[in-house]
């Protein structure tokens, strides 16, 4: 990516470029000052990529109230990330698309397929020339790649076997006229671009696909599906039926509080707003009376021409404030060191019981995982996985009724967690945060199933949007397990 010359405003960012050409990326340069906290540059994101998200996100789930969580989720992770999709090789649009589709095929699609061009739905189009370009090539599609298509853009795709193949050739090459791919004219290679520029491949194309984008021109080839997946929700585009400015810049970009100075004359409690003037500090030999009044400013006015003792401070013990002290130095003498050991001794009862009910808690649970993962390994279609990782020892047993997975030797992350992902049938579920121990122990069952597992590093206190992020720490592939016993 390159840089025009050009400034975007008072923020003096580069407006940046796509392939070095001519052509503009306003998306990544919002998301370049929304990462340094402009609070503008986030308002127009939510206008211009909302409507997008919110539409991808209704097609999808059949559901306004579930596609209007999942945009907030994605917008505001968006905007967590805004440095890194800036700085990303896609386009700032399509990196944010890109993610929405992701998270919305990730909840599994439901309801019925909609056209995307019919005519009763021109009328909310606007006048975009990339959204006619897209209808004018969907139009001169036969009927059922049309259908094909349009179901694969709303994250619906069941072919299998050699169908599989041939649907997904027809997806890359309807994508690539929306967006020429260039690079080798590998079919394997485009088709399976395609499924990932959908959110549509499973786990072992994913796999072939990174091995066949290893070199930067067929990265190319993947970069423009993407690019051109993203143009298709130019036609779901919905517009959210409530205002997404509060959910998602909720405390985004708010400036922190100014650090507490303070003299004399400035509480040693409260804040800037709840100052109170206690008067000029105390002087040796100043006399104060019990009449004086309180003055409300350091400066009290002093006559012109007269002398006399310091000003004192406008605060004074009170008579009460003194019987107080006496009864208190008559206290002193009186035995307390028997109140102390009565202290300790209810300390250290506390104490140890809160011991005792913890290692009972740990001893049922330890024993409750074990008797689970035993009846899962003896089960007749049970998988035993040894885990791949670089932070600790990983292994997990996967049958149809449930699977657990245990780990030892693991380093926490400090400020993030580690959070379990199934994949099944190449859609990705959250399977929850897992907790772990002291001693780096971490046990995990769970009634639902998968074909594989995989283990992120996400920000405290947990990912919401749907989509892991890309900091794998322990990969639990039956697929990868199997090719390691055997070599």
């Amino acid at each position: 990516m390159g840089s025009d010359t050009r400034t975007g405003g008072p923020s003096g960012i580069p407006e940046d470029t796509v392939d070095l050409g001519n052509e503009l990326d306003p998306t990544r340069t919002l998301l370049s000052r929304a990462s340094a906290g402009d609070r503008s540059a986030a308002a127009a994101l939510v206008d211009v990529l909302g409507p997008r998200i919110h539409g991808l996100a209704v097609h999808v789930t059949d559901s306004s109230a579930t596609a209007g969580r999942l945009t907030v989720s994605v917008l505001r992770s968006c905007l967590r990330d805004a440095a890194d999709l800036a700085a990303s090789a896609l386009p700032g649009e399509a990196a944010v698309l890109h993610r929405a589709r992701r998270a919305a095929v990730a909840t599994r699609p439901r309801g019925d397929v909609r056209s995307l061009i019919a005519p009763d739905a021109t009328l909310d189009r606007t006048s975009d020339r990339r959204e006619v370009e897209v209808v004018r090539t969907l139009l001169e599609l036969p009927s059922a790649q049309r259908a094909l298509v349009e179901s694969a853009a709303q994250g619906r795709f069941d072919a299998t076997g050699p169908q599989r193949g041939e649907a997904a050739g027809v997806l890359a090459r309807v994508l690539d006229q929306l967006v020429a791919f260039g690079g080798p004219q590998d079919p394997d290679l485009r088709a399976l671009a395609a499924l990932d520029a959908l959110a549509l491949a499973g786990e072992q194309e994913r796999h072939r696909l990174r091995e066949l984008t290893v070199d930067p021109g067929t990265a190319g080839v993947h970069r423009h599906a993407l690019e051109a997946a993203a143009s298709l929700t130019l036609l779901t585009a919905v517009p959210p039926s409530r205002d997404l400015h509060l959910a998602v810049l909720e405390g985004f970009g708010a400036a922190p509080e100014a650090l507490y100075h303070g003299t004399y004359s400035t509480p040693v409690l409260g804040t800037d707003s709840q100052r109170r003037m206690v008067g000029p500090p105390a002087v040796a030999g100043a006399v104060h009376s019990a009449a004086t009044p309180v003055s409300s400013s350091p400066s009290a006015d002093v006559p012109q021409g007269e002398t006399g003792p310091a000003p004192s401070p406008a605060f004074a013990f009170r008579a009460v404030d003194e019987k107080r002290s006496s009864r208190h130095e008559r206290r002193k003498g009186r035995p307390w060191i028997s109140r102390s050991l009565a202290v300790l001794a209810l300390i250290g009862v506390l104490v140890l019981g809160g011991l005792l009910i913890d290692a009972r808690r740990e001893r049922a649970a330890s024993e409750a995982f074990a008797s689970t993962w035993a009846q899962y390994s003896v089960a007749a279609d049970a998988e035993l996985i040894d885990g791949l990782s670089d932070n600790g020892d990983w292994a997990a047993v996967i049958t149809p009724d449930g699977l657990a997975v245990r780990a030892e030797g693991v380093v926490a992350y400090e400020g993030e967690v580690l959070q379990l992902w199934g994949t099944s049938d190449g859609a990705r579920t959250d399977l929850g945060v897992l907790e772990m121990s002291r001693d780096g122990l971490l046990r995990f069952t769970s009634p639902e199933t998968a074909d594989s597992l995989v283990v992120t590093r996400e920000m405290a206190p947990q990912n919401v949007s749907g989509t892991p992020s890309s900091r794998i720490v322990a990969s639990l592939d039956p697929a990868l397990s199997d090719t390691r016993a055997a070599g």
